[in-house]
């Protein structure tokens, strides 16, 4: 099995930062002391947190739109004086197309100067900073070696945090599908279970692991029967290591869906 198969062999659940989309989104941009950050938060959802009272942000014109980008722009900010500001809104082509937003229109008398205060705005803004610790395809889920917390109240910056991640560590056997597959199914105990035939039975395991990689967690979420369940949760509960996240410096504990094929060839195939 390929690594890029990986989403079909382990089903990751977690939770995004903001709000949950299919897909990792595209972020905004904000310039804070001379650096342009890419920011897991968007502020122009705390304005129109109601669909309703959302413009159409580019008129007439159509503003490109994918999975990766489901709110249908990318916003620019930019903090001076500890106030933030708003400095554009595009579509989410932004590389690849002109289209913006009319800011005078939609702001009025708010739009001074080439920006809007963002005195609407009273939350944290995370800007993850560093190595890319681990990719997830959903919202801002994906995780960083150090995080800049950026605390707002009515746009006002009242205090800055960093965070750091890098006790996070991932484990071969999550980075190897193939690496994981040999272990599992070397290690079933094949001659304490029935004849399998022509039968493939499928047990799901939810497992977790500890600060210390140890998976000391493990439950049937779809089983077979009685022996073959106890089985799979046995040998998931013996992966020698699993992976580690610690999100804003603390123990961030995931669950994994991991299937347990039990089969003639996956018997043969891993044959010690």
């Amino acid at each position: 099995m390929k690594r890029n198969e990986l989403i079909i062999f382990i089903l990751f659940l977690t939770f995004p930062l903001v709000k949950s989309f299919a897909t990792g989104q595209i972020p905004d941009r904000l310039i804070y002391k001379g650096d342009t950050l890419s920011i897991f938060a968007n502020p122009l959802e705390q304005l129109y947190n109601n669909d309703s009272l959302r413009p159409k942000f580019f008129g007439d014109n159509e503003g490109c739109m994918s999975t990766a980008c489901w709110r249908g722009y990318e916003a620019e900010w930019i903090i001076i004086n500890d106030q933030l500001y708003l400095t554009g809104i595009f579509s989410c082509c932004f590389y690849e197309d002109s289209v913006k937003a009319d800011l005078n229109k939609l702001f009025g008398n708010k739009f001074i100067n080439g920006k809007v205060k963002a005195d609407w705005f009273s939350a944290n803004i995370i800007a993850p900073k560093g190595r890319q610790l681990y990719y997830v395809h959903m919202g801002y889920g994906s995780l960083y070696e150090k995080e800049l917390e950026l605390q707002f109240k009515n746009g006002q910056l009242i205090g800055t945090k960093t965070y750091d991640n890098s006790k996070s560590r991932q484990s071969v056997y999550s980075q190897d599908v193939e690496k994981l597959r040999e272990f599992i199914y070397s290690n079933i105990n094949w001659t304490n279970l029935p004849k399998l035939d022509d039968k493939v039975i499928k047990v799901y395991v939810q497992f977790s692991a500890s600060e210390n990689g140890v998976v000391d967690s493990a439950k049937v979420m779809r089983g077979y029967d009685t022996i073959f369940d106890q089985e799979a949760t046995r040998v998931v509960k013996a992966i020698p290591e699993w992976d580690v996240f610690y999100r804003h410096e603390k123990l961030e504990r995931r669950s994994w869906i991991l299937p347990i094929i039990f089969s003639n060839d996956n018997r043969k195939k891993y044959k010690k």
